[in-house]
């Protein structure tokens, strides 16, 4: 990351880490909450809280709008 930074390759408020990659992949990730739990290797409900940053979908009651 430093030598990234360095060499102009990213700035400093572009830095990351390893469990950034990880959130963007399981946030990434097609398929249902358990699906990618499973993808990840994560054995509880609470990690995936942690690491799956996806924007839930919500649909409306019908007839509601």
């Amino acid at each position: 990351m430093k030598l990234a930074i360095e060499e102009g390759i990213i700035t400093k408020e572009e830095r990351f880490g390893l469990h950034d990659l990880k959130r963007r992949g399981i946030t990434d990730t097609k398929g249902t909450r358990h699906e990618k739990q499973e993808a990840s290797g994560h054995r509880s409900a609470s990690m995936m809280d942690i690491y799956d940053l996806s924007v839930p979908i919500v649909e409306w009651p019908s007839g509601d709008k």
